[in-house]
């Protein structure tokens, strides 16, 4: 009431996320969108397939391999007669399920590593930063070949060799966020009330570092697709039974790319789709969580701030 006597507008309150998503960064909430379909395909695969899976195989068409579109085959046939179109939405269970759990276990594996190497410091800290940067001079490709090779072809072997790596590279990212939190005074207060380096790390580091590990989870959602299409080019993926944009690429579409293109086209603008949708979605994330991107005291939108000043100046002339 005293700030509406006074001329003085009420503070508004801050808008939602998903509100501010889609109004500040469209493109943003468009890929969360896509996001959102392709998951949908994924969980309902067997309602929607025209031919669902049985015993875990795709049903097979003998007398129509390599079949153009018709009306039983919207998107024709592979060379071994399965309906391209449910072979495709198969494949978004197979990729949203490695999405979803490189990016988590990936994730979990980071901030542990980081958060617990910031807050331990010392010698653990030189110990494990020492075997990050060993584990980084490494070429990435070259580390997941030999997890293949050593777990096998299947979802959960990529899963593991795609996620501990990403987790240990993310590490340093989370590690620089948590040591600017562990210097803060908060923190520094708890140890003097005796609290010990699991409270500090559950309580106070990772709640306020916890914008930077969902930028770093939502920018790391298309690297996971990619992954999995390089390594089934490379003939280190699923199993050849199962459903994958990147194993009907590398198999069927590169040998019949000229004479039947769909088989590698469909895959290939799914992948790219969905490498574009979360590439924008985490640059969403990223310029809505980071308080430096939101035209405040250090943001990196300098120029808009300058001009705002001009003008406050101007107008109290």
């Amino acid at each position: 009431m005293k700030e509406e006597k006074k001329g003085v507008k009420p503070r508004k309150h801050s808008s939602p996320f998903l509100k501010e998503l889609f109004t500040t960064k469209p493109l943003a909430g468009i890929g969360l969108v896509v996001l959102i379909l392709m998951v949908l395909v994924a969980v309902l695969a067997d309602v929607l397939a025209p031919y669902p899976m049985v015993d875990g195989q795709l049903q097979v068409d003998v007398l129509h391999k390599l079949a153009k579109r018709s009306l039983e085959h919207p998107l024709g046939t592979d060379n071994l007669g399965r309906d391209l179109l449910s072979y495709l939405i198969y494949g978004a269970r197979t990729s949203v399920i490695l999405c979803v759990a490189c990016t988590i276990l990936s994730t979990v594996l980071s901030t542990i590593i980081g958060v617990s190497s910031a807050v331990l410091g010392g010698k653990f800290d030189l110990l494990v930063q020492r075997l990050v940067d060993a584990w980084q001079c490494i070429p990435s490709m070259l580390i997941l070949l030999i997890l293949m090779v050593l777990l096998g072809n299947g979802v959960p072997q990529l899963i593991i060799a795609i996620a501990v790596p990403g987790g240990i590279a993310g590490s340093r990212m989370v590690r620089s966020a948590a040591m600017s939190v562990k210097d803060s005074g908060y923190v520094k207060m708890s140890d003097m009330l005796g609290s010990n380096a699991v409270w500090k790390m559950w309580k106070h580091v990772i709640p306020n570092i916890l914008p930077i590990i969902i930028i770093n989870m939502a920018g790391s959602l298309g690297g996971v697709v990619m992954m999995e299409a390089s390594l089934n080019f490379l003939g280190y993926g699923v199993d050849p039974g199962t459903p994958s944009w990147g194993a009907l690429i590398t198999s069927t579409g590169r040998t019949y790319m000229f004479s039947y293109p769909l088989l590698a086209i469909c895959p290939g603008v799914l992948i790219a789709l969905m490498v574009f949708a979360s590439a924008m979605f985490g640059d969403g994330v990223r310029d809505i969580l980071d308080p430096r991107l939101k035209g405040g005291v250090g943001s990196y939108n300098a120029k808009k701030l300058r001009k705002i000043a001009a003008k406050m100046t101007a107008a109290q002339k």
